[in-house]
């Protein structure tokens, strides 16, 4: 019975070693940056904003943004799904001067997650998600319809992004799902696609972005330009909560 008992034992901590070990395996590793540099931004600059996430390959470089900016990048996130940061993240004239260079070119999505591990590391930024119930925009279909094509063009308030190559960020149109995320930068809250339509569609899409300008809010934009709708709702969403942060030591 002692032997049974000895060998029990010997099975259950070989099975969760393996456990452990296969856990390990399965975690992807840090991804870093070889250089990082941050410092804050002089007084005199503080209105003279520049920014490269990674667009050049291998180089990430911030000057003149709030701290917040670069979570909301580094995160995949919009500002407003971001909760418990002090107000000096959210100040430009506490900014910082952010400059990294990757140990080889980078895609966005390793970009993004080397931004995570310098924020924790030169910021001390531990985190949590949590999905909170919060107020939304819903992309609905509007009563006449979508006015809508197939792929295309896409210009916002007249221009057209380009890449770091100089060619179109969509040059085949965007989804809804895309629309609807680039829309959650002017309505100061998350929009949810719901219109259940599949596909990329060519947008052409013009509406007023600040006091003063004499175009169409982007509500009665969306309606009349596209046929589709943003109505109010409430829906679960994604959040990150800040739990520590701290001012770095300048190097």
């Amino acid at each position: 019975m002692l032997r049974h008992d000895r060998l029990h034992r010997v099975i259950c901590a070989a099975f969760v070693l393996q456990l452990a070990i296969g856990a390990s395996a399965q975690a992807p590793a840090p991804l870093k940056f070889d250089v990082s540099s941050v410092k804050p931004t002089p007084r005199e600059r503080h209105n003279r904003l520049r920014t490269d996430y990674c667009r050049s390959g291998s180089r990430f470089a911030v000057a003149g943004a709030p701290l917040i900016w670069s979570v909301a990048y580094a995160f995949r996130l919009k500002e407003f799904q971001i909760a418990g940061a002090p107000d000096w993240l959210n100040r430009f004239d506490e900014a910082y001067d952010i400059e990294a260079v990757a140990p080889a070119p980078a895609d966005e999505e390793q970009c993004r997650r080397m931004v995570q591990s310098l924020l924790a590391d030169r910021f001390k930024m531990k985190t949590h998600r949590e999905s909170r119930k919060s107020r939304v925009y819903l992309l609905t279909i509007a009563k006449n319809g979508p006015k809508l094509r197939r792929g295309g063009q896409v210009r916002l308030n007249g221009g057209v992004q380009l890449n770091a190559a100089g060619k179109p960020d969509w040059p085949d149109g965007l989804t809804l799902s895309e629309l609807a995320s680039i829309l959650s930068n002017y309505t100061d809250t998350l929009v949810l696609d719901r219109t259940r339509l599949e596909g990329r569609y060519g947008i052409v899409l013009d509406f007023s972005i600040r006091n003063g300008d004499d175009r169409v809010s982007i509500f009665t934009a969306v309606q009349e330009q596209l046929g589709l709708k943003l109505e109010a709702g409430t829906a679960p969403i994604d959040m990150l909560i800040i739990d520590h942060i701290e001012r770095p030591n300048e190097n």
